[in-house]
Formats: C-alpha cells, sequence, structure tokens
C-alpha cells in the first residue's frame, strides 16, 4: 500500500515538470503578442512585402537658344565684286571703300567707290556705257545718275564715287545700280544694240542710329 502512494506521488511530480516548459513558452508567446513560424499566433504568418512606386526625375529645363539676326554688308571686308550678263560678254562692277565698313552706324555717310569693265574677248566692237544711275529707295533718293558714251571695253573701265547718306533708324541700306549699255552689232558697224544691266549693294551697319524727335517751342 505504501509503496502504491510513493509511485503515485511520483507519477504526478514527473507529468507536472514536464508541463513546466510548455506553460512557459505559453506564457511568453501570450505576453509578447508573437509566435513562433509555423504555429499559431497573431503574426505567425510572414511579414507583408512593402514596395514604392518609382518617382520619375523632373526633366530638367531646355533654355531655347535664340539665334542673333545678322545684318548683311557685301563691304563687310572692305570690296566686293559682281559679275553681271552683258549681250555675249560679263560686266564686272567692282566696289570698294577705304573705310572701316564694319563700324559704320546708320548715321554714317560712308564714301563708296565703283568701277565698271567688261571682260572676254569684244571682236573688236565698241560697247559703252550711256546712262550710270545710282538711287536709295528707301530713302527715296539718287545718289547719281550720269549719262555720256563712256567706253568700257577692254583697256576701258567706267569709274564713280558715291556718298551714301544717314538711314536713322535702318539696319542696313541697299543702294540700286542702272547701267545702260550700247554694244556695237560688228566691228566697225557703228551700229549698237541698247542692254539695261541693274545690280545693287547692301550696306549693314553696326547698331541702328537713334530717331531724334523734333523740338518744338511754344
Amino acid at each position: 500500500m505504501a509503496s502504491t502512494v510513493v509511485a503515485a506521488r511520483t507519477t504526478r511530480r514527473r507529468t507536472f515538470t514536464a508541463l513546466l516548459p510548455a506553460l512557459a513558452l505559453a506564457s511568453v508567446l501570450g505576453l509578447s503578442g508573437c509566435s513562433l513560424p509555423g504555429l499559431p499566433g497573431p503574426t505567425g504568418a510572414p511579414a507583408a512585402e512593402t514596395t514604392s512606386a518609382a518617382v520619375p526625375e523632373q526633366a530638367a529645363a531646355v533654355t531655347p537658344i535664340v539665334a542673333t539676326p545678322v545684318t548683311p554688308n557685301d563691304l563687310a571686308t572692305g570690296s566686293a565684286s559682281h559679275t553681271l550678263g552683258a549681250a555675249e560678254n560679263q560686266l564686272v562692277v567692282d566696289y570698294w571703300t577705304a573705310e572701316k565698313a564694319t563700324a559704320w552706324t546708320a548715321a554714317s555717310t560712308p564714301i563708296v567707290q565703283v568701277s565698271a569693265k567688261v571682260v572676254g574677248s569684244t571682236g573688236g566692237r565698241s560697247i559703252k556705257i550711256t546712262r550710270f544711275n545710282a538711287r536709295v529707295d528707301s530713302l527715296n533718293t539718287v545718289l547719281a545718275n550720269d549719262t555720256g558714251d563712256f567706253a568700257i571695253d577692254a583697256p576701258h573701265a567706267y569709274w564713280s564715287a558715291l556718298q551714301i547718306p544717314a538711314n536713322p533708324g535702318a539696319t542696313s541700306t541697299r543702294v540700286v545700280f542702272t547701267f545702260d549699255l550700247l554694244t556695237e552689232t560688228a566691228a566697225g558697224t557703228g551700229v549698237f544694240t541698247r542692254q539695261t544691266v541693274m545690280d545693287s549693294l547692301t550696306i549693314g551697319y553696326a547698331e541702328p542710329a537713334p530717331q531724334t524727335t523734333p523740338q518744338t517751342t511754344n
């Protein structure tokens, strides 16, 4: 009888001792509010992955490049040469200046030299300029109107000099030239054909001249 009681007490002690680790684990999990992987609990499932949307980079502002307009100036290098058709020959017109053309402004009144001659074989025919005209249409101004019989077949040439007027507020001045030519039909015949040849020269300015307002007196 005594042996049976001792065995029963021993069995109860072992059972209680074996339950202590499980009870301790349950207490820890209950207090911390978490659970081990694979075990039931509020956070037993794997943590949800979080993703953030990519924010596109803002494109850098592009500043447009504005091209500065270039004012044409046929005499920017100090001279210009134009070749024009004249019947069966060519009329070469040369323009030049002794001044610094790139420094001209709309207030400038430069001097421009002009020469005209025929190049190529004329077959002994006489070629003449009977009228040379230069004008600035924008100013309604005639710079020259020379009439006569001026031989331009080699070795002859026609020469003239012009003073270009000021052009307030303008960025350039365009001069129009007219050459009236007489070309002999054959050498020694004294019979001529007439032809008009036109050309132009653009003079550019470094900056427009300021416009002046006339003062009125009371």
